[in-house]
């Protein structure tokens, strides 16, 4: 007898913790068992995305659960845009005036482009929800405006004055000094990255994304997922990365930036 009663009282307690973790009404964050529902409203989680070709973004999503399968969010975030056709070079040279070594470089790189982007989106399930730890299958999409800071590439080169041979020098290209900034045998290595902040422009873009979503554990406090997708720039005003030029065969510039990216999200429902 006081094991039946025990075990009633447990039912009991149970049944109002879970009551209290669910809502009724069919149209928010049904469940699918018995018109019951997840307590969760909203879902904030920060994220972390290499795209191609070798750029990385850092963002922060928040949004609205109007549904168990559907979010509506806004996103925000900041990366880096580099020409397909970029690539390092590492010379390895030694200053024998500062002993210092020289920093890799990307021959032919004109200008830095970095990207903050913020978006507005929807976050579909298509897949059957798993009650614990499955994992639902989806897709996002956003678009929004965007924010595109342009920052000119320096170089350092060796001076060309004659017994300077060890001096060396920040020198960015400014289109009339095109067969110097490209000359190999000058170039020393990169210039730190601060060189040229004075000098940083912005423009205006747009930017929308598609991606297949995973959400591991879709119904947990804690949010887990993946995302992969497609993501696509568009920048108004001039945005060259590369040097057009018989020395870098098959660059070609464009305000138009399309890209593959793999997202990995981890944040908090509630």
């Amino acid at each position: 007898m006081l094991r039946t009663l025990l075990l009633f009282g447990l039912t009991c307690v149970f049944s109002v913790l879970a009551y209290g973790q669910q809502r009724i009404p069919a149209n928010q964050n049904i469940y699918g068992v018995g018109n019951r529902g997840i307590i969760y409203d909203n879902e904030l989680n920060f994220s972390l995305a290499l795209a191609t070709p070798r750029d990385i973004f850092l963002g922060v999503r928040a949004g609205k659960l109007v549904s168990y399968d559907k979010m509506k969010y806004w996103s925000a975030s900041i990366g880096s845009i580099r020409h397909s056709r970029e690539r390092r070079e590492n010379p390895e040279r030694i200053n024998f005036l500062t002993n210092r070594v020289s920093r890799s470089y990307t021959f032919g790189k004109e200008n830095q482009l970095y990207a903050l982007r913020v978006g507005f989106g929807t976050r579909k399930y298509l897949s059957e929800k798993a009650r614990v730890k499955g994992v639902a299958v989806g897709y996002s999409y956003e678009i929004g405006p965007s924010l595109g800071i342009l920052k000119p590439y320096y170089l350092e080169v060796y001076a060309d004055e004659p017994g300077n041979q060890g001096i060396i020098v920040d020198v960015r290209h400014d289109g009339t000094n095109t067969a110097e900034f490209l000359n190999q045998d000058r170039i020393f290595g990169a210039s730190a990255w601060t060189v040229g902040l004075g000098e940083v422009s912005l423009r205006p873009g747009i930017h929308g994304k598609f991606a297949t979503h995973f959400g591991f554990g879709a119904y947990d406090e804690v949010a887990k997922s993946l995302e992969a997708g497609i993501l696509a720039d568009f920048f108004l005003g001039e945005t060259d990365l590369m040097i057009e030029s018989e020395l870098t065969p098959g660059v070609t510039n464009t305000p138009f930036y399309l890209s593959l990216y793999l997202k990995v999200q981890l944040g908090k429902r509630w």
